[in-house]
């Protein structure tokens, strides 16, 4: 009987002990019910906002929370990680409150889009004045929550808009400026940008070094580079290709980025009138001869399909247009355009319209035109009348003459 009565009461006991633990079990318990924002960037510094509800049966005081920090997450809390809810002097919180406790977290640039969990270690005591020297007069349990991040990393970011020359058109052996805008497309500001051109044969920088530094560009910000360069005058036409290179750097790290620009350098035809022979040089109604005009290429592009057209000079020449074909820069070719003067031409100035054309190789048109001032003479008689107008002073000459010694014998007689 007394064994009985000793297991009940055991039994009753433990029973006791396990209620008593439960109560104080739930006398004090956290949850946390808001994480505000929702999702982070990566490359971020970030206030996230953590509410903590008290669900116990009873008040909590001198409450501290502590983010459990993880070397190994991309995520870091910046700042202290154990903090007081500072709420009252014995910073309490009571049964069914709620508090926000706060945590700047930097995120790493290279995170990844996923939902990271971090423990936060909530503190406190049941006791307003708990005995220091009792280590069990304070309470903690581990909560968790998440951190989502999603996206890429703000960074700043340099695009190419557009490239254009000074002139337009680069022919072989002259110079030229090169103008590169660049903008911001990015989240961040720049606090530097190199740009490097690395050219090449046939092109030499002017004046400098083919690179720009650029001290600042914020977003959306545009900005040209300006390159000084002068081409070979052996340069073939072509479109070439030129390394370009961009070097910025923003608030967290610095980039790279190679890239190209592309030029087209196209020598240009130029033909002009170097020399006109006129055989004879002397015309005259109904004369017939030769008009020899030479046209040289001062050009960087083979002049094709040269031609050369006089119109309206029927009555003086026998053809209005000549074929010449290829002439090459520095070269000259002539053409000869027969010359037979109309006995009805009109004696004067004449002033022929002398028209040229050619083509290059692309298939583009080149053109320009001269005056070219022609005299046409009357026919001479066959005694010159200068031979005449003297023939006739000398006999007037000799009459008086005559007249005079005549006059002067009788007188004398």
């Amino acid at each position: 009987m007394k064994k009985t009565v000793f297991l009940v009461i055991i039994i009753l006991t433990v029973l006791a002990m396990i209620t008593i633990n439960t109560v104080q079990s739930e006398e004090n318990k956290f949850i946390i019910t808001d994480v505000t924002p929702e999702s982070l960037q990566p490359s971020e510094i970030t206030t996230v906002s953590i509410t903590l509800k008290n669900i116990g049966t009873r008040a909590a005081y001198h409450v501290a929370t502590e983010v459990l920090a993880d070397d190994r997450s991309p995520l870091k809390v910046l700042g202290r990680a154990k903090k007081s809810i500072e709420t009252t002097s014995l910073n309490s919180l009571g049964r069914n409150r709620k508090i926000t406790v706060q945590y700047d977290f930097y995120i790493d640039t290279n995170a990844k889009a996923t939902i990271y969990p971090i423990p936060l270690r909530v503190i406190w005591s049941d006791e307003p004045e708990p005995e220091k020297s009792i280590i069990d007069e304070f309470k903690s349990e581990e909560l968790y929550f998440g951190i989502k991040v999603s996206g890429q990393a703000k960074e700043a970011k340099v695009d190419i808009l557009n490239v254009t020359t000074v002139p337009a058109v680069i022919e072989p052996g002259t110079k030229a400026t090169l103008e590169i805008k660049h903008k911001n497309i990015g989240e961040l500001a720049i606090s530097s940008l190199n740009v490097r051109l690395l050219a090449e044969y046939p092109f030499t920088p002017v004046g400098s070094n083919l690179e720009v530094y650029i001290n600042e560009l914020d977003p959306g910000e545009t900005v040209t580079a300006r390159f000084n360069i002068a081409v070979d005058v052996h340069a073939p036409s072509s479109y070439y290709e030129i390394p370009l290179i961009l070097e910025y750097a923003d608030e967290f790290r610095t980039h790279e980025k190679n890239t190209s620009i592309g030029i087209e350098v196209k020598g240009v035809p130029r033909i002009f009138i170097q020399e006109i022979i006129l055989e004879p040089s002397k015309l005259t109604t109904g004369t017939e001869g030769l008009l020899m005009i030479r046209l040289i290429n001062t050009g960087t592009e083979s002049a094709e399909d040269a031609k050369i057209r006089i119109p309206g000079a029927g009555n003086i020449l026998t053809e209005e247009h000549q074929f010449i074909g290829e002439i090459a820069p520095g070269e000259s070719q002539t053409a000869a355009f027969g010359v037979a003067v109309d006995k009805e031409a009109k004696i004067g100035k004449h002033g022929l319209t002398i028209s040229m054309s050619c083509k290059d190789k692309y298939g583009a048109s080149y053109g320009n035109s001269k005056i070219y001032e022609l005299s046409i003479f009357a026919v001479e008689p066959l005694i010159p009348s200068a031979y005449i107008y003297a023939f006739i002073v000398i006999v007037l000459l000799s009459i008086i003459v005559y007249v005079f010694i005549t006059v002067r014998i009788k007188k004398e007689e």
